[in-house]
């Protein structure tokens, strides 16, 4: 079995951007860098910027590490054990319905939040549920990540760090930051949502078929990371009312302290609230901000202490409490925690190997400058060039924000035909949440693979047909979105 293609690919990758580079080195007076200069890519740099990437996206090194090790030390408790199990029995007479059901929800909850980082918290629970229905990984996988990509593709309401904003954190929409109404793209949006998720509902339905009249099977390594083991003991006597409500809790906080409420609706209560509590002194003495913390910030603002930071100390906190609620022994909390964490330092590098590319493009700056190139040129920009410079980005820059200020803003700078801006903004978001189903350098692709196991060339085998119906979709309703 091939455990290691995922991070030959990418090493493949990393290998064509440094080809890229070569040739544009050739290609310099028409292609220049940063700035309108040509620059190497040193082969010495590609070693600094990686070891640099621990050091600029460090929170989300130590998200994935705290969420393995909060699963590390959850999967151990029996009363998780038994709500995983519950849950299972209870829905197994209507497995289908369940997993189209887990399809829908995570593709519109996506799309009308855009907290995919919110959401991953919770796809080892769901996929450990759908493990024990009897389907495998290829199928779990798809009811959760690719469902999350889907609702990407198509979200109302997806948020990110403007990258125009120099002073502090200010969240935008793709529509807001190119100039437009963030309800331009709504019925587009909403008809690339409902049959986005219907295909993909078809597609994993066409698949469970398949491999229960066994015409199909796929390369995949056993693996028991995410199913539970059996309970022992009082079967009867385990509660596992604590553990729904604090899962209850940590999704409900989460949401309300990610979603920009001030920015994107306008909803200024939390800060409000938040500027009082803050504000509550003794004489001269601030109370919260001097027993508590003086860096607490509203709900809606969570995402200024860092993209992950807040997460982390969630999840900590609720670790914690588990131990507390179900009275489990310090030290088997410090090893299943550690244990955890262990599991996923394979993927935090080859997460960090694609961070390395990110900090490489990025930093060279040639893709504004091939935009430019294209826009001048007979080509233009249009439907079709503008999806090929996305599907480049998208590949190239493995986090939101970088292919945003890397290749979005410079194609928008690039379009001067103001009515066309709406389809631009639905190409760009289509386009990155299409190809970051397949690219390998996608992080959730990456979490999903290497923390489930699954063979980057079966993940491949396996999902090219949806991509290819998703991409015949996108492009129709990009076509009739530039008519209109």
């Amino acid at each position: 079995m091939k455990k290691n293609s995922l991070f030959k690919v990418i090493l493949i990758v990393l290998g064509l951007l440094v080809t890229v580079d070569g040739i544009l080195a050739i290609l310099g007076y028409w292609v220049p860098g940063l700035e309108g200069k040509y620059t190497m890519i040193p082969l010495g740099d590609l070693i600094i910027n990686f070891v640099q990437s621990f050091y600029y996206f460090f929170d989300t090194i130590v998200f994935l590490l705290v969420l393995g090790a909060f699963y590390g030390v959850l999967k151990e408790v029996p009363a998780y054990k038994k709500l995983v199990d519950n849950i299972a029995q209870k829905v197994k007479s209507h497995s289908k319905l369940f997993v189209f059901i887990v399809t829908g929800l995570f593709a519109l909850l996506t799309s009308v939040t855009g907290l995919v980082n919110t959401l991953l918290v919770f796809v080892p629970f769901v996929i450990s549920i759908i493990l024990l229905l009897g389907y495998d990984k290829l199928v779990a996988i798809s009811s959760t990540i690719v469902a999350m990509l889907v609702g990407l593709m198509s979200g109302i309401y997806v948020t990110f760090r403007d990258p125009n904003g120099y002073y502090g954190y200010a969240s935008t929409t793709f529509e807001k930051l190119a100039g437009i109404s963030d309800y331009a793209n709504l019925w587009p949006k909403l008809i690339l949502l409902v049959l986005g998720t219907t295909l993909l509902i078809f597609f994993v339905n066409r698949y469970m078929k398949n491999v229960q009249n066994k015409k199909v099977k796929y390369e995949l390594n056993d693996s028991n990371e995410v199913i539970v083991s059996e309970v022992k003991g009082d079967y009867k006597n385990i509660k596992t009312w604590p553990i729904i409500v604090m899962l209850s809790i940590i999704l409900v906080i989460l949401v309300l302290g990610y979603l920009p409420w001030n920015t994107l609706f306008g909803i200024e209560c939390f800060d409000k609230f938040n500027e009082w509590l803050l504000g509550i002194k003794i004489g001269e003495f601030s109370v919260f901000s001097n027993v508590v913390s003086n860096n607490l910030f509203a709900f809606g603002n969570w995402a200024s202490l860092g993209t992950y930071m807040s997460i982390i100390i969630t999840l900590i906190i609720f670790t914690l409490l588990i131990k507390l609620v179900y009275k489990v022994k310090f030290s088997e909390v410090i090893d299943n925690f550690m244990n955890g964490a262990k599991k996923m330092v394979p993927m935090v590098f080859l997460i960090v190997l694609t961070y390395d590319i990110l900090v490489c493009a990025y930093n060279h700056g040639f893709m504004s400058n091939i935009i430019t190139w294209i826009s001048e040129s007979k080509l233009g920009i249009n439907v079709v060039t503008a999806s090929l410079i996305t599907t480049l980005g998208t590949l190239l820059h493995s986090d939101l924000y970088y292919t945003v200020a890397g290749v979005f803003t410079p194609l928008m700078a690039a379009v001067t035909d103001e009515s066309l801006f709406a389809t631009y903004a639905m190409t760009f978001q289509s386009v990155y949440g299409l190809v970051s189903i397949i690219a390998p350098t996608s992080l959730l692709i990456i979490f999903a693979l290497k923390y489930f196991d699954v063979p980057y060339s079966t993940w491949i085998k396996y999902i090219w047909r949806f991509v290819l119906m998703l991409f015949l979709l996108v492009i129709l309703i990009l076509l009739v979105l530039s008519l209109i």
